[in-house]
């Protein structure tokens, strides 16, 4: 039998300690076997409408990013959307709140990275150099199309 110390001891530990396991695992998203990665600024906290680029790959957490029953989470908790959460041709893609909207809908599927009216994250002007915005294009199979998840 606990005494009331030793059982209060144990409800701290669940409550502050097992969370801290049960955290989704974060990735790392680069542009096919190049050494750039998705990348969000982050200057501490995230900033709504952010857009997210390719940054040569470090360790920080601003390239780490988790997948969540469709979303694809980073840093302070936003996901990644679409400028005007809508199918455009071009649009950028942006770091916002979480909303549960279909523009915030991904998935991953032989290397690419699909999105809201079956399009593909893309990295603008098909060459990924350092900051290059990433955007929606409709998918096509080049190679800024591509993505690694490690």
């Amino acid at each position: 039998m606990m005494n009331s110390s030793t059982t209060g001891l144990l409800i701290l530990y669940i409550v502050m300690v097992v969370p801290l396991f049960s955290c989704a695992t974060t990735h790392q998203i680069s542009s096919g076997t190049t050494n750039q990665c998705m990348n969000v600024v982050n200057h501490g906290y995230p900033v709504p409408g952010t857009p997210v680029h390719v940054k040569q790959c470090d360790p920080w957490q601003n390239q780490q990013w988790a997948f969540n029953k469709g979303t694809i989470v980073g840093v302070g908790g936003f996901c990644l959307d679409v400028q005007g959460s809508a199918a455009a041709e071009g649009a950028p893609i942006l770091y916002v709140p979480c909303n549960g909207g279909p523009s915030q809908n991904w998935s991953v599927s032989n290397g690419t990275i699909v999105g809201i009216g079956g399009k593909c994250v893309d990295v603008q002007g098909g060459v990924p150099y350092d900051q290059a915005p990433l955007i929606l294009s409709t998918c096509n199979g080049d190679p800024t199309q591509q993505w690694a998840v490690h």
